[in-house]
């Protein structure tokens, strides 16, 4: 199995694409590098040291070891919670194969082309290797991102580092002993969230790094007896059985750009309710109880049916109670409210808030009943996200530019970026990197 992943890893490649899948791509690479600038203050992970030349930090400074800067990366790009996310195979694949893909491609000098290639394989990897068992390992409390992200961080920096067919799919070996993480983090309120995804990225660097040096991966790593998925799923899938997976316009069309920060789970809820909100615009001491109907396979992920007490953010960006409340007892989602420890009318509707389970709704679907005290009962459905989670063509720069705003930065430095971005197949990975704010030498000297 493990040649197979590599060959196929080998294949994929930005001009295979479709165009639809060639522009969410951008879309991606805007969002998540948009959601990094505006997720510094919300980092949890120390940042590496700096130095004065090396690899990129999204602080803006630089540091000398590729994979500290990968992994302080990966953890700002996620801190928000606010990158894209694959809803299948229930993890954040870019949040590691991009911090990981930028830190090799600053050592190998890369042209955009090969980026551009880099992260189409590695979306196919994270997707492909991870959608048919996530819904096997997350009810065990193994957390997708942690497990199957690192795959995407081997593909994308494989790429770049130049591994043919065979090294890319020993890496993929490699990877898969030092792959792993849990979901008890939603329910405890702690920061491995972050680790898991900064590891990951560090780790996918990491093997590629082993490969090169000679060092060998089993062949059957991922498909053997005392292997990847018997170990974590209890199954030994041949490749025949996932190589459909393996198919870089869906693994990329697939991927969501979450409109709001909070779960990819609760992005439904928090729409829905907004819309609620906006044409009922009900006081919340008026609303007696609230019940939410979710898919029953999202409705079970960890932390989604926290009700308090709660600790920090992580815990507090999972629940769809809160997530609900929140937005109907401000009229709208306020980001703020997410650190509020004290919003009286947000935590009564909390307490009449009750999370049930529809079989009948899918995945990225919800339905919210309101009554109020006096009145009818308010019902609506959001299903598939009816379009109205989708960050597109027409939405994209918008949303982009406020991020960027929110970190302190201009107008004209997101124009930049967004230009720079346009032109990745045609110039380099280091102009897009340049694009990004930078810390001055003179700067870096000074403090």
């Amino acid at each position: 199995m493990i040649g197979q992943v590599g060959q196929a890893l080998a294949e994929v490649s930005w001009a295979k694409l479709s165009a639809p899948a060639k522009e969410k791509l951008k879309h991606c690479v805007i969002a998540n590098f948009s959601v990094s600038v505006a997720g510094l203050p919300y980092a949890r992970l120390p940042e590496p040291a700096a130095s004065r030349d090396g690899h990129l930090l999204f602080s803006g400074r630089r540091t000398a070891n590729a994979r500290d800067a990968a992994f302080w990366n990966a953890a700002v790009m996620l801190a928000r919670t606010q990158d894209e996310f694959h809803p299948i195979g229930n993890l954040h694949a870019a949040t590691v194969m991009i911090p990981a893909a930028m830190a090799a491609a600053e050592v190998a000098g890369a042209s955009g082309p090969c980026f551009l290639d880099a992260l189409a394989a590695g979306y196919t990897a994270a997707a492909g290797l991870s959608r048919a068992f996530s819904p096997k390992t997350t009810p065990k409390g193994l957390r997708s991102s942690g497990l199957y992200a690192p795959f995407g961080a081997v593909a994308s920096a494989g790429r770049i580092a130049g591994l043919d067919a065979a090294g890319l799919g020993n890496a993929v070996a490699l990877a898969a002993s030092i792959a792993g993480g849990f979901t008890q983090c939603w329910v405890d309120g702690s920061d491995e969230w972050q680790l898991h995804v900064a590891q990951a990225a560090a780790n996918g660097l990491l093997a590629v790094d082993l490969t090169r040096a000679g060092v060998r991966g089993g062949e059957h790593a991922l498909d053997g007896k005392a292997g990847f998925y018997h170990a974590h799923a209890g199954v030994m899938p041949k490749f025949a059985d996932i190589v459909m997976d393996f198919d870089a316009d869906h693994a990329v069309l697939d991927t969501v750009i979450k409109r709001y920060p909070v779960s990819g789970i609760c992005q439904p809820i928090v729409r829905l309710s907004e819309r609620i909100a906006a044409k009922h615009r009900l006081k919340s001491e008026d609303i007696e109880r609230v019940t939410v109907w979710m898919n029953p396979y999202e409705m079970r992920y960890p932390g989604t049916l926290n009700k308090g007490p709660f600790r920090s953010f992580s815990d507090v960006l999972m629940s769809a109670a809160f997530c609900c409340a929140s937005v109907l007892a401000c009229g709208r989602f306020e980001f703020r409210d997410l650190f509020d420890p004290r919003n009286a009318a947000r935590d009564r509707l909390i307490g009449v808030t009750e999370v049930r389970e529809d079989a009948a709704l899918p995945t990225l679907s919800c339905r919210i009943e309101v009554q109020p005290k006096r009145g009818n009962r308010i019902a609506q459905t959001l299903m598939h996200g009816g379009g109205a989670l989708a960050i597109d063509a027409t939405s994209i720069d918008a949303w982009a530019l406020e991020l960027w705003q929110e970190g302190g930065r201009s107008e004209a430095e997101f124009r930049a970026f967004r230009a720079a971005v346009d032109a990745l197949e045609r110039t380099s990975a280091r102009l897009l990197l340049d694009s990004l704010p930078q810390t001055a030498v003179a700067e870096l000297a000074v403090t």
